[in-house]
């Protein structure tokens, strides 16, 4: 079973969970992405954000398609963009929620929550309107890519996950019309004692049995140092959706 990871190279959750169950030999995984800490070398380093090929440098697509075809397609893109940690009036720091403050009737087409801040609306925020365009823009492009990488090479199965109140959901849905069937949720602290409640979904087009629960944190998020440590995925947890879907293969690691 051939296996691609998209962005899975910060501390390469899903190539762990591979690791710990592939006894056989029989599954195949290839970590693709950057990481921005510069602390592993287990992936393919490639730019998922890239836009070149609208110039004719095709680097990302020629690099995935020496690749074997793959099976499944799990994602995790980045989230800072879609957010609430960054959480501002009307949406958060890259986003407008739009709102019809001033009419007497609701709108019968509901209102965007894709709309592009103002300078001024960071005056009273910490954020910097600067870096929120490129956090912006990167995160449009990193869910953009992954959408047509998941129809070009057209898997038998795909999963993305991001958080569970992520924006990033009704930007593939509303935004790039692209309907996932399944939400599959999850309650990060329900494996492997982790400390952060965490609600995730890993949207998909097959339906996985994920635990979830009211057990509080331990520990806040926001306390989590560094990029790769707050992008950790338990690892019981990863290993949970390859067994489920290696069950549909008939295989067994």
């Amino acid at each position: 079973m051939i296996i691609w990871a998209l962005f899975d190279s910060g501390n390469g959750c899903y190539a762990q969970g591979v690791n710990e169950i592939n006894s056989r030999g029989a599954i195949t995984i290839y970590s693709v992405g950057l990481d921005i800490e510069n602390k592993n070398s287990h992936f393919i380093n490639l730019n998922l954000a890239d836009y070149s090929y609208l110039f004719g440098d095709n680097k990302m697509y020629d690099t995935l398609d020496k690749l074997p075809k793959p099976d499944l397609i799990i994602a995790s893109p980045p989230c800072e963009s879609w957010s609430v940690a960054s959480a501002m009036d009307r949406g958060n720091a890259c986003w407008k929620q739009e709102r019809a403050d001033d009419c007497l009737f609701d709108p019968q087409t509901p209102l965007s929550p894709f709309t592009v801040r103002d300078y001024v609306d960071y005056e009273k925020y910490q954020f910097k309107p600067d870096k929120q365009i490129v956090k912006r823009i990167n995160g449009e492009l990193c869910t953009y890519n992954l959408i047509q990488i998941i129809k070009r090479y057209n898997p038998k199965y795909y999963i993305i996950e991001n958080p569970a109140s992520s924006k990033i959901w009704s930007y593939i849905d509303r935004v790039l019309g692209f309907k996932i069937p399944y939400d599959n949720l999850a309650h990060y602290n329900q494996y492997d004692d982790y400390p952060v409640k965490k609600a995730t979904k890993f949207k998909s087009n097959i339906q996985l049995e994920l635990k979830t629960g009211d057990k509080g944190s331990s520990v806040c998020f926001r306390d989590m140092h560094g990029y790769n440590n707050r992008s950790n995925i338990p690892i019981s947890l990863v290993k949970s959706i390859f067994e489920q879907v290696y069950k549909r293969e008939g295989l067994n690691g």
